[in-house]
């Protein structure tokens, strides 16, 4: 990949990360800013809870595309490279004063473009954590350190194995604060029920 070629994905990907769907669903069906509300997150799990599953629809198929659209291109290295900038986008958007989700479910479909076999390991890790624990945010740090240590077992390749350590590190940087709810036995667990705490 040459440096151009590496710069024009980084910036597209990252653009297309900037679109935030829980606060553009938020702002454009509710009126409001849904960083104002649950966690403060503008992620699935606080869109869920705060809006409802019908709202929350909408946040899942616009990040689903987003993420896809951005690792649909040949290469593994390249997948990465989009991946990485994908969801630094929607961890810092542009359009929306750098604050946005955590990157979990738009790392989560880059996984699944990337190879199966590591997402679906992840994928794994995620759902026995959260059936067991109530906890999306735990599930979701064991699924985020899954990944380079499974590309590595794959790939055996110090690039993509540093590039997925990186993005690794990234998710649970941003997961800082949850860790220490984690750690003190205080953290929101999971339950079906909405709370849509932003209503219409």
């Amino acid at each position: 990949m040459t440096l151009t070629h590496f710069a024009i994905i980084a910036v597209c990907a990252y653009l297309l990360g900037s679109l935030s769907f829980a606060i553009i669903v938020s702002k454009l069906t509710l009126g409001k800013d849904i960083r104002n509300y649950g966690s403060g997150n503008a992620g699935l799990t606080n869109a869920y809870r705060t809006m409802g599953a019908k709202k929350t629809l909408l946040v899942l198929l616009g990040d689903i595309a987003k993420g896809a659209a951005a690792v649909s291109i040949a290469g593994p290295v390249g997948k990465l490279t989009a991946g990485i900038f994908v969801i630094l986008g929607h961890m810092f958007p542009l359009y929306f004063g750098f604050k946005g989700g955590k990157g979990v479910l738009v790392g989560a479909v880059m996984l699944a473009f990337f190879d199966w076999r590591v997402f679906g390991i992840a994928f794994v890790l995620f759902l026995l954590s959260v059936i067991v624990t109530k906890w999306i945010s735990l599930g979701s740090i064991l699924g985020a350190v899954s990944f380079p240590i499974t590309t590595w077992v794959f790939y055996r390749d110090p690039v993509l194995t540093a590039m997925a350590l990186g993005m690794a590190a990234v998710v649970v940087f941003m997961h800082r604060s949850n860790i220490g709810r984690i750690i003190r036995g205080k953290e929101n667990k999971f339950s079906f029920k909405s709370k849509k705490t932003m209503s219409d």
